[in-house]
């Protein structure tokens, strides 16, 4: 049953709510053919509970709000929209193979700038004229607070700080056009429409974001930006921040599968009562495979491309000798200290500091025959890399 009651608000009446906090809308509302296809996907195949239904509205509300506000503030700052972004570094890769760990490293060294939980939940500048900084940590705080409460397993899977660095796709929600959505509910046909769309435009309006955020940066202070997301839509990352360079990272597929599986069951199990084990684990294996599919065919038909790999068994073994070696690859200076902040990091934050994350394929109904079948062009390639 798709646990639809005929209470839950219209994407109309989603769009007027966000406009009563954030001022009504000027025309047309960017992206909602989006919402409308996550909303409505989502409620007919997700299975949702009360409280799947209830983050769903709140969800969709926020980001609503936080796309209104965007809109306000660049009209009143038309030169926000013309700041460039120069030379951001893009973490990616399959979920789970260490793009978070390799992206809290970067975030150590003063020369990068990273997206901030709390300006993930509202990305404005402070002179918006919205909550100031102080206020919006709070808030994130707050919020942290009731999701771990809400899915308490998830602490061992991705714990994440208020201040921390954060996956910049929380800034594609916002065009409502993420990975997480499909994460969260089983919402069949937006999950089939995310996996082949281009994003062009969502890709678009992500940079303008960025560069909203960007503010006065220090010369030769560049993003350094993490999200496994990107990973099957690199032309219109590429597109959207034409002078970026791309990490990918590695790890063996049948152990990301398992682990990203794992996640998923994680966060469905608690918007739904149906969430299935074994739906779970083909829907982790079709979307990672496919993912890779797409930035194989990038990465072939894009030779000029800046990318660079990383394999999750160095970093999590050698973190030290693997940003020294990513660094020498993205031909940047690495800054006085970086070697002892990186080993501070890695002391102060082992593996499993927040409790184990356990997880297989047979608890998902796959083999280890299904996950190579489907990667096989990948670890011909990449096997080496990837611990194969």
């Amino acid at each position: 049953m798709s646990g639809v009651t005929g209470a839950e608000p219209s994407v109309a009446a989603l769009v007027d709510e966000a406009a009563a906090r954030a001022g009504p809308w000027p025309g047309a509302v960017p992206f909602l053919e989006n919402l409308e296809l996550l909303v409505d996907s989502a409620r007919r195949t997700g299975a949702l509970n009360a409280t799947g239904h209830q983050v769903l509205h709140k969800a969709a509300v926020r980001h609503l709000r936080n796309l209104r506000q965007l809109q306000a503030y660049v009209d009143d700052h038309p030169d926000a929209a013309r700041r460039p972004l120069e030379g951001p570094v893009v973490v990616t890769g399959m979920p789970r193979t260490g793009t978070t760990l390799l992206h809290n490293l970067l975030a150590l060294d003063p020369a990068h700038r990273v997206l901030r939980f709390w300006e993930a939940l509202h990305p404005l500048p402070p002179d918006a004229g919205g909550p100031s900084p102080d206020v919006l940590r709070a808030q994130a705080e707050r919020w942290l607070d009731g999701f771990y409460r809400l899915v308490p397993e998830f602490q061992a899977i991705h714990r994440a700080t208020a201040t921390g660095p954060e996956e910049c796709d929380a800034l594609l929600q916002n065009s409502f056009a993420s990975q997480h959505f499909d994460d969260m509910f089983d919402a069949e046909d937006y999950s089939a429409w995310l996996a082949g769309a281009s994003l062009h435009d969502e890709y678009q309006h992500y940079a303008l974001q960025l560069r909203v955020l960007s503010g006065p940066m220090a010369t030769g202070t560049r993003w350094a930006l993490k999200s496994p997301s990107h990973l099957g839509h690199l032309d219109a990352l590429f597109a959207a921040l034409p002078g970026a360079t791309v990490v990918i990272c590695h790890r063996h597929p049948r152990e990301a599968v398992a682990s990203y599986a794992s996640l998923i069951h994680a966060l469905r199990r608690t918007y739904s009562d149906a969430a299935s084990p074994g739906a779970i684990g083909r829907q982790a294996l079709s979307r990672t495979a496919t993912a890779m599919r797409r930035a194989m065919t990038v990465r072939e038909e894009s030779s000029g491309a800046a990318v660079v790999d990383v394999a999750y068994q160095d970093l999590v073994r050698d973190p030290v000798g693997t940003v020294r070696s990513l660094y020498e690859r993205l031909h940047r200076p690495l800054g006085v200290g970086m070697d002892d902040q990186v080993v501070a990091y890695a002391t102060a934050n082992p593996r499993h500091r927040h409790g184990p994350h356990r997880y297989e394929l047979a608890r998902f109904s796959l083999t280890d025959e299904e996950v190579d079948a489907a990667f096989g062009p990948y670890m011909e390639r990449f096997g080496t890399i990837a611990g194969g």
